[in-house]
């Protein structure tokens, strides 16, 4: 009874930030939407779909990395999802030059970091990077300084994420929620080395993507 107990006490919060995560991510998407179509004019297709898949991918990320990590989704499933993530990560590269900078940057920070820790993860990251290389090699304006930031803050972000976690301290939170990479993503979108701040706000989508998928499996180890 007593664990009972302390465990719907306990879900109180997480039902707060899966909340706030929700709300986090979906207003970035639309804030990222409207400055595709409204600032950039971009093609309304492509304002929404690229936008729209960097909040899907922070998602099928998590859930994968939960899968196996926490045991709390399937892991068959994210075995079975880890081809079309690789393929659909690499085909936005492909077509779109700062989600190049972006993912191939993150790709290979996760790499330095030792994060591709199962299966699962290194199929995806193998045909992701594969097409990450290819979108390279059909640019040569991509910024290598803009590349080589994104590689140091994910890396300094995970090393960040693996400290302990004060739930007591508002400053230990926001460390744990990978911030140097959104400041670093800003950065480039001031620098101008990202054209647009359309993918301030795409990436912020997937940071909270990913962050939402994390509390709501917290929520479902507390069900079980």
């Amino acid at each position: 009874m007593f664990s009972r107990l302390m465990g719907r006490k306990s879900r109180g919060p997480v039902r707060r930030d899966t909340c706030l995560f929700a709300a986090l991510a979906g207003a970035s998407l639309v804030c990222a939407w409207a400055v595709g179509i409204f600032v950039d004019q971009r093609d309304l297709i492509y304002s929404i779909i690229l936008p729209t898949s960097y909040l899907l991918l922070g998602m099928l990320i998590k859930y994968g990395d939960q899968a196996f990590d926490a045991n709390v989704y399937s892991q068959h499933n994210a075995i079975a999802l880890a081809l079309p993530g690789g393929l659909w990560m690499g085909a936005i590269m492909l077509y779109d030059a700062g989600t190049t900078m972006i993912f191939v940057g993150l790709l290979i920070g996760l790499l330095v970091a030792h994060k591709y820790d199962n299966g699962s993860f290194q199929l995806a990251f193998i045909v992701a990077m594969a097409m990450g290389v290819a979108a390279l090699l059909m640019r040569d304006s991509l910024s290598v300084l803009g590349i080589a930031s994104v590689i140091i803050l994910a890396v300094l972000d995970e090393k960040i994420d693996s400290l302990p976690v004060d739930e007591n301290t508002v400053i230990s939170k926001l460390f744990h929620q990978r911030p140097m990479l959104k400041i670093g993503v800003l950065i480039l979108c001031v620098a101008g080395m990202l054209p647009s701040f359309m993918y301030l706000f795409a990436f912020l989508s997937f940071d909270f993507g990913y962050s939402l998928v994390d509390v709501v499996s917290t929520s479902r180890s507390y069900d079980g």
